[in-house]
């Protein structure tokens, strides 16, 4: 869905949280980036399901040398770190991508291991409104979600 995901330079009046910064071009300079308009590094969508457009986008820390999604919603325009930070030395297998509305089946659903059934996560994962994806390529890949009732975003293993 082209239309919910633009070019990250689109977002440079989109001043980032303090002491970050969106990832360079060489930094995040792969091929397989080349399959999206954003290289994988920025998504826009309606992710709490109030009808405005929120970002999400993989910063750099260049001090702490991490990375980290990063989620900014229209209605409190205020930045939120997804999950914990990576050395950035996995950028070049990090990338978020949109998640459509839909039904999807999670790691436990599949059988990859006992533990994330264990910790109480379902064997599938309905989505009612767009959802951000952080895959580390060829590998594994979590899906971060709004949770309505909650108010919060939530994460939940796809594939180990």
């Amino acid at each position: 869905m082209l239309a919910a995901i633009i070019a990250p330079t689109a977002f440079s009046a989109q001043s980032p949280p303090t002491g970050w910064r969106p990832a360079s071009a060489s930094e995040a300079s792969g091929a397989w980036r080349k399959k999206s308009p954003t290289n994988f590094l920025v998504v826009r969508a309606d992710f709490d399901g109030d009808g405005r457009t929120d970002l999400a986008e993989l910063l750099v820390d260049p001090t702490t040398g991490k990375i980290a999604v990063f989620v900014k919603l229209a209605s409190t325009e205020k930045w939120q770190m997804l999950g914990e930070p990576y050395d950035l030395g996995y950028l070049d297998r990090l990338g978020i991508n949109l998640v459509k509305p839909g039904k999807y089946e999670t790691a436990c659903g599949k059988g990859y291991d006992d533990s994330f059934c264990a910790r109480g996560e379902p064997d599938y994962l309905v989505l009612t409104h767009s959802a951000i994806d952080l895959i580390y390529t060829e590998s594994s890949d979590v899906i971060f979600y709004w949770d309505r009732k909650n108010k919060i975003f939530q994460q939940i293993q796809m594939s180990d």
